[in-house]
């Protein structure tokens, strides 16, 4: 009885653990996004940014643009907070921040023949942690956070 205990378990545990919800978390390497701006000539719609070999390949409708990581000059990133209509209601909730909205960008400038290219993405907040610690890792680049304004000290004055 013991032994048939334990096979059933054996075998309800290579069956969850190979169905992909339940799989070991594999590196994500394709993340859906939206184009909200930049020097591509893109529509304000859905991107798919894959990360292959030493690339990061842009695609949108057809349009494919990829960028080779030794190419990228600079990463940033920041989130926009707003208060969403209906805010009093929804912010009697204690520790859960009901009463707002949170939109993630990561802004990648790269340069290409010569020339600087600029885009900023906004992605979900799972895709953006994981897209970011993905381009900062691939390229080799720290993001630098967009909201953080640094202090000047003039002595002088």
């Amino acid at each position: 009885m013991h032994f048939k205990s334990w096979a059933l378990s054996a075998a309800f545990c290579a069956l969850v653990g190979s169905h992909p919800a339940f799989a070991s978390s594999k590196e994500q390497t394709e993340f859906p996004a939206t184009y909200e701006g930049g020097s591509l000539p893109m529509t304000h719609r859905k991107v798919i940014a894959t990360f292959d070999g030493g690339n990061v390949i842009f695609v949108q409708h057809g349009q494919r643009f990829t960028v080779p990581f030794e190419n990228i000059t600079s990463i940033s990133c920041g989130a926009n907070v707003r208060r969403r209509f209906g805010a009093s209601v929804l912010g009697v909730v204690p520790k859960m921040r009901l009463g707002t909205t949170e939109k993630d960008y990561v802004g990648v400038t790269w340069t290409a023949d010569t020339r600087a290219v600029e885009v900023i993405f906004k992605l979900g907040s799972r895709e953006y942690r994981e897209f970011l610690r993905a381009l900062e890792r691939s390229t080799g680049k720290k993001a630098v956070d967009a909201t953080k304004v640094p202090t000047v000290v003039h002595y002088d004055l």
